[in-house]
């Protein structure tokens, strides 16, 4: 499988890919009678979402590009628009509200070194990383996780045990996620 293009958010004037949880599980566009087909290697799930939070703190549904042979329904009142092919369809200005609750890890700047042409990256891949905290929607809290995702990634490294799957790497993300503060030990790679 070729690398694959995450999601993104949009915080403040930076774009970050959504990292946890993965690429569409806060929209899913099923629910409005699109079933998605590939719309390239980089892009095999056949959508990509693009997210804000507006000045309230509301997550909304920006912007959305979907693959489909047949013109999709429009979606919050607004058309998509096409290719010159006729498969990619692309939602611009949607501003739909995004009812969803959980733990949201975005980064930037990914680290070029890490890149490995295979899936999404792992959160440990980029220099700057965020946390948030949704409930119905709104975002509760955000921090900047950047330093505990750098000492993880320094001692992985290190260590050259990048590939060990002994669940360290889900315990470093539990710890990292702001919803579960306080019920984990610290970020480490130990």
């Amino acid at each position: 499988m070729s690398g694959q293009m995450s999601d993104v958010i949009v915080v403040g004037d930076a774009e970050y890919a959504i990292v946890e949880p993965e690429s569409g599980v806060l929209f899913d566009v099923r629910a409005f009678g699109v079933m998605p087909v590939m719309m390239h290697s980089a892009n095999s799930r056949g959508e990509l979402a693009r997210f804000r939070i507006d000045e309230k703190g509301k997550l909304l549904l920006s912007d959305l590009q979907v693959g489909s042979v047949d013109a999709p329904p429009a979606i919050n009142g607004i058309e998509a628009t096409t290719d010159e092919y006729g498969q990619v369809w692309t939602y611009l200005d949607l501003d739909l509200p995004i009812e969803w609750s959980g733990d949201l890890l975005a980064g930037a700047q990914p680290i070029l070194e890490l890149y490995v042409h295979s899936g999404f990256l792992p959160v440990w891949h980029y220099e700057q990383v965020l946390a948030f905290d949704v409930e119905a929607g709104c975002v509760l809290s955000r921090e900047d996780r950047s330093e505990a995702v750098a000492a993880f990634r320094a001692a992985l490294l290190e260590a050259e045990e990048t590939d060990r799957d002994d669940g360290r790497f889900e315990h470093f993300l539990d710890a990292i996620k702001l919803r579960l503060r306080g019920t984990e030990a610290e970020p480490s790679a130990e």
